[in-house]
């Protein structure tokens, strides 16, 4: 295993370990919090002062959080260093957060990762010159098929991007690149892939 590889597989955990101890400590503060507002209640200003200390230590976790995840981002992936059969073992979320900075190493300007629920058929929202992309990214041991392109299609226009892709470190069926040809969804192969690590 590339050491990249073995490093960006290590950052991942701490930053799930982190994420868990985060989203732990939101449930303790409130619960504290609610315990706080119900044992002092018969106190006038008590509810209120500790509602504003709790959302304040909350916003403040929040915001820290938001740091951390911008430097785990920003500067950690470096063009040269990985080749694209190194990455055919990694898992979707894997991929996904490693295709932020990949394309964050190649001139896209801001870029977010939507999360696995609710994504609408996107992964990824990155912007470049004024452009912005709808990003669904496919880590498949087999040729993408068509439905990845009707899923970020009609993710696109629900974010309201400019420009539809598929990235996989595999191929396309022909099905697929038919469709994406006739609909405007721009796909990125193997090969594109290998030109952006």
């Amino acid at each position: 295993m590339n050491d990249y590889v073995y490093e960006f597989t290590r950052k991942r955990k701490r930053h799930m370990l982190f994420r868990r101890c985060f989203y732990g400590s939101l449930i303790l503060i409130a619960l504290l919090l609610a315990v706080g507002i119900l044992q002092y209640s018969h106190h006038h200003d008590y509810p209120f002062v500790a509602a504003v200390f709790g959302i304040w230590i909350l916003l403040t976790l929040y915001f820290c959080y938001k740091i951390y995840l911008t430097r785990m981002y920003h500067g950690g992936f470096q063009k040269g260093y990985l080749k694209v059969g190194e990455l055919d073992d990694l898992d979707g979320l894997a991929f996904e957060e490693l295709a932020c900075e990949i394309l964050l190493a190649n001139g896209f300007d801001s870029v977010e990762n939507t999360k696995a629920s609710g994504d609408f058929g996107v992964d990824i929202l990155a912007s470049k010159e004024g452009m912005t992309y709808a990003v669904q990214c496919k880590c498949y041991h087999d040729k993408v098929g068509l439905e990845a392109v009707q899923e970020v299609y009609a993710g696109r226009d629900y974010y309201e991007c400019h420009v539809a892709v598929v990235l996989t470190n595999q191929t396309f069926t022909p099905a697929a690149i038919k469709l994406a040809d006739k609909i405007g969804v721009v796909l990125w192969d193997r090969n594109t892939l290998r030109d952006l690590l």
